[in-house]
Formats: C-alpha cells, sequence, structure tokens
C-alpha cells in the first residue's frame, strides 16, 4: 500500500511512497507554470493517481498542521498576495501596515499554545483538505506531520543513513526555525528545536529583499553576490540571530521579526554604510558561522558523523560544501528538494514508516520521478507548429554530441523523466562546452537573463570529478553542494565556474545512461567528462514539464536548437 503525501503550502505538491520507497514526486507549478505555486496540488495529484490506483493508497500524510499553512488554507488568496509580494508583482505595504504586521508575528511566530494550533490545524485545516481531495475521489485517514519531522524526515529516509545526525534550518514552520534530530534505525528522536523568532532563514531571506531581490526566490543571488565582496563583517547581525553554543539555542535580542519590516531595517541601518557585495559577504560568513556552529557541536556532542540536512536554508551551497568539507563529517546528504517543496515527500517517509516499519538503507540516487513522453506525443504536438522544423533521428546522444562538441552548440535536450526538485538533472536541461566562457554570456543572453554575478552549474562524469575538484570527499548527484575547482582544471570548467572557482556539480554515476552517453560522445571531442548544465526554462519560469513547454521555450527565447526524444528541432530563421 502507499502513502500520498499531499503539501497545499508555498511550492505545493505531492508525492508517493512504499514501504521506504520514493515511487514519485511532482510540484504544481511544473502544471501551472506558477513558480512556486501555493494552491492545493490538484494537478500532481491527477499525475500520481495516473501511477497507482485510488484503492492502493493508505493513507495521506498532509505536513504543517498551524499558522500560515491554516491561514492559507482557510484563505488561499491570502497565500498568493504574499508569494505576489515577495515577487515584487505589487506595492509594497505602508510602513505602518509593516509595524501593525511585525507586532502580529511576534505574538504568534513561535505559535503558543501549540496545542491550540494543532487542534485549528488538524481540524478546521483537515475539513477543508477532506473536502478537496474527496473532489478527486480520495476518502482517505489524514495523517498530519509538522514541518520540521516532515523536513528532517525527508533528509534521513532519503539518505540511507542507519545512524544520522539529521539537522533542519528555515525561515519558519509551526512555530520553528529548525530542529536537531537522531535518526537510528528508521527513527527519529529529536533532541533540540530552534524558535522562528530568531530564524536564520528569516534574516537571511529580509537582507535579499534589501539587495532589491526576491524573497524566498533570490537567496541563491544572495549567495553568489557574496564571492565578489572583500571581507567585512557586521556586528550588529548577532543581535539579530546569533546561535548560543551555551544555551544551544539560536538567540535574538532584535524586535523586528517580519521579513519586509527587518530588511527595511537593513537599508535604512546598515545597507547605507556598504556596498551590495560587502553587505552580501556579511551576511553570508554570518550565517555560515552559525550554521557550522550548531553542526560541530551536535557531532561532537552525539559522536554521530552521518550528517543529513534539509530545510531551505540547505539551499545554499556554498554552507553545504563548508559542511561537506568538514573533517568530522563521514558522509553527508541534503535533501535535493531542501525547501518546502519537499514537505510532502518528507511527510509521506514519515508515515510510511509509522505503518509499515520499513527503512530503506539506500540513498536515493536519481530524481527522474515526474512525467515521461513518447516519441508519438513528442511529433503530435511538434506538428503543430509551423515556426519550427524537425527531423527524426535514430541516435539523439551521437547527434546532441556532435551538435555542442564539434560544433559548440547551445543546446536545449529534453529526455525520459522529469526531474524532481529545482535542478535540472539531464533530462530537461540546457547544455553547452564547459570550457569556452562564451558560452556563459550566450546563454544568459538567449535564454536566461541573469545578473552577471550568477554562475551556472556542471555536471560531470564520476569518473572524472577527483581530477578536476578539490577536496573532493564525496560524489553529489543533485546540485546541492559546492565544490573548489583545481586551479589548473579551471578552464575545463570555466563557463560553469564562480568568481571564487567553485561550482555546483551534478556527479553523474550510471543512473541516468542517456545523459551519460551523451557526455561520453562530448568527452571525445573535449578530453573532459563534463558539461555545462542549467535548467531548461524561460527566467522566472518553472522548469518544463512536457512537449509543448520545451517548444514554446524554443519560440520565445533566443534559442535556435532542441534534441526532444528522438527528434532534432531547429527553430525557422
Amino acid at each position: 500500500m502507499y502513502i500520498l503525501g499531499v503539501h497545499d503550502g508555498h511550492d505545493a505538491g505531492a508525492a508517493l511512497v512504499e514501504e521506504g520507497k520514493l515511487i514519485s514526486a511532482v510540484n504544481e507549478e511544473r502544471f501551472t507554470k506558477k513558480k512556486n505555486d501555493v494552491n492545493f496540488p490538484i494537478n500532481s495529484i491527477k499525475y500520481l493517481l495516473t501511477l497507482v490506483k485510488n484503492e492502493e493508497i493508505d493513507k495521506i500524510a498532509i505536513p504543517w498542521i498551524g499558522g500560515s499553512a491554516l491561514f492559507g488554507r482557510i484563505y488561499p488568496k491570502r497565500e498568493q498576495k504574499r508569494r505576489q509580494l515577495w515577487r515584487r508583482e505589487i506595492k509594497k505595504p505602508s510602513y505602518a501596515n509593516m509595524l501593525f504586521t511585525n507586532f502580529m508575528f511576534k505574538i504568534i511566530q513561535d505559535q503558543k499554545p501549540t496545542s491550540l494550533w494543532h487542534f485549528l490545524g488538524t481540524n478546521i485545516g483537515g475539513y477543508l483538505l477532506r473536502n478537496r481531495l474527496k473532489k478527486l475521489g480520495l476518502e482517505k485517514k489524514l495523517v498530519f506531520v509538522e514541518h520540521h519531522v516532515a523536513h528532517a524526515s525527508s533528509a534521513y529516509y532519503a539518505s540511507g543513513f542507519k545512524e544520522a545526525l539529521v539537522i533542519t534550518l528555515d525561515g519558519a514552520g509551526d512555530g520553528l526555525s529548525g530542529s536537531v534530530s537522531i535518526g537510528e534505525n528508521g527513527n527519529l528522536r529529536r533532541i533540540n528545536t530552534f524558535k522562528a523568532s530568531a530564524s536564520l532563514g528569516i534574516l537571511y531571506g529580509a537582507a535579499t529583499i534589501a539587495t532589491d531581490m526576491r524573497y524566498s526566490e533570490d537567496e541563491g543571488k544572495l549567495m553568489c553576490l557574496a564571492a565578489y565582496s572583500y571581507p567585512t563583517k557586521i556586528e550588529e547581525l548577532k543581535n539579530i540571530s546569533y546561535y548560543d553554543e551555551n544555551k544551544k539555542q539560536l538567540v535574538s535580542k532584535f524586535g523586528r521579526k517580519y521579513e519586509l519590516y527587518l530588511a527595511e531595517y537593513f537599508r535604512n541601518t546598515i545597507l547605507w554604510r556598504y556596498n551590495r557585495e560587502a553587505f552580501a559577504y556579511a551576511i553570508q560568513k554570518h550565517v555560515e558561522e552559525q550554521v557550522l556552529k550548531i553542526i560541530k557541536q551536535n557531532i561532537k556532542e552525539t559522536g554521530i558523523t552521518n550528517v543529513a540536512v534539509a530545510g531551505g536554508l540547505f539551499s545554499n551551497i556554498v554552507i553545504n560544501m563548508l559542511i561537506n568539507e568538514l573533517p568530522e563529517v563521514k558522509n553527508f546528504f541534503v535533501f535535493p528538494h531542501m525547501g518546502d517543496g519537499g514537505l510532502a515527500v518528507g511527510a509521506a517517509y514519515y508515515v510510511d514508516f509509522l505503518e509499515n516499519g520499513k527503512f530503506n538503507d539506500k540513498q536515493i540516487d536519481n530524481l527522474y520521478l515526474g512525467p515521461a513522453y513518447t516519441n508519438e506525443e513528442i511529433k503530435n504536438e511538434l506538428e503543430k507548429h509551423k515556426e519550427i522544423t524537425f527531423e527524426e533521428i535514430s541516435d539523439p546522444t551521437s547527434y546532441g554530441a556532435e551538435l555542442i562538441g564539434k560544433e559548440n552548440k547551445i543546446l536545449l535536450w529534453f529526455q525520459g523523466r522529469m526531474e524532481y526538485g529545482p535542478r535540472a538533472l539531464g533530462n530537461r536541461s540546457v547544455l553547452a562546452l564547459p570550457n569556452d566562457p562564451k558560452n556563459r554570456d550566450i546563454v544568459n543572453l538567449i535564454i536566461k537573463k541573469r545578473p552577471y554575478y550568477q554562475p551556472f552549474a556542471s555536471t560531470i562524469l564520476e569518473e572524472d570529478a577527483p581530477k578536476l575538484l578539490e577536496p573532493y570527499p564525496r560524489p553529489n548527484r543533485f546540485m546541492t553542494v559546492g565544490y573548489r575547482i583545481k586551479d589548473e582544471h579551471f578552464n575545463d570548467l570555466v563557463a560553469a565556474a564562480h568568481i571564487d572557482k567553485t561550482t555546483r556539480p551534478q556527479i553523474l554515476g550510471n543512473e541516468n545512461p542517456i545523459y551519460r552517453d551523451l557526455i561520453l560522445k562530448v568527452k571525445k571531442y573535449t578530453g573532459i567528462g563534463a558539461l555545462f548544465n542549467t535548467s531548461f526554462n524561460k527566467h522566472g519560469m518553472p522548469i518544463v514539464l512536457d512537449p509543448a513547454d520545451a517548444v514554446w521555450t524554443l519560440l520565445n527565447t533566443g534559442a535556435s536548437d532542441m534534441i526532444i526524444g528522438n527528434f532534432y528541432v531547429k527553430k525557422k530563421q
């Protein structure tokens, strides 16, 4: 029997787990084309119901039991408006409004009494969810899972570690901004929690807003910008959020808790004294220091050296790189969809273990968990468009390798099942040679239109990674950890590298044979088993789902060449 996980908040989605194995997972944004969609994931659930029968689903696991999730379930437009505000699509609220919201945040942010939130979330929230699920023919028992339990479960059960130190850190959820747990033979035991009112995630998000970027979406840009600065330290940051090793707590001496209100403080009090790069550097270093303190202290006190992490703060690949390089860490795993988009998986994992008691000690090795399309379906879509020409090809990898390796083309690449999570892993990717710096600029000009300081990622064959990267403690399949490039090989990865000589690689083993074959054939031209790899989408849009999305992206960007299934597609002049 399957456990269906359903997350109906920020970056909504659904997942199926069976006896410790993740069967499929998708997010609503891919179907609706609304980045980080906050609505009930009706399309995601409908897709999963094409894979299993209704009667094969035992229970439905629901993350988030109270707080903002409850308000969002009662009044969905509130969550939609929050997202519009974060994306700067509507006018910023007045100072008086921010002051009032901050006052309310200070009252409810740590969500006391928890029992009241639990009651409201499982009763009022549960009633609304049951009605929505009933319309899909799903009349099952709902099991509610606390936000950070779901995050911890996603990290632990996907890691395959029988024993693990499990850390979660994010903005806020169910009154917490983080937790520390011990996983042992499938059981998760929480040993510490961090209050939402001292959140490192909200600090980082507010700093992102202060630098005129989008909250809960552009934090990665702030991280990238930090590499362009000279060393800078801002002492005031300790008052906002700081890890006290004696109390084993994140503490805050500051009264501003609402991200927009805190961002105003940054702008008016701190940012005017520094350039954006120096401010970004100080924020990044401060948060790095606090996270490393948490990791090191808990390893020392528990003696556990396998570390698994989840929560939006761990989308920061530089922090993850520093953890990965710690001599105290024996094994390290970041759940690939570490933000709230991964909560459905975590909740499903948790309930599945409660029900079945089976622990899968094999770490997940691929995320090809979404829809796939036949060549017939692809051809039917291609025939609808007069603006393109296409031809059927018998060997997409050989054809693609020649376009990339011999002709130095930028290639849109669409194969197999769609990836789960925020990273393209070779099935919905934009590919190019990594050793030509012009490719980075071309992709930015014709497709992405991203800031100059935001680098692209790479895919590196596992056997080539130790030659290119140092230190290289372990492979990472999902682009969740940064690695340092050896000086002598920087030019081999220059188009997929940052100014600090790091890259965010997908270390590819045998989990994607078609993609692996493509890279091996490109290697014959370059001598290096690596590709420039970024997500197949127009900037600001979700990664493409289906052939219609792929053709739309080809036609609405400056790209000209695409291989989709067994077809080579070219845009007419």
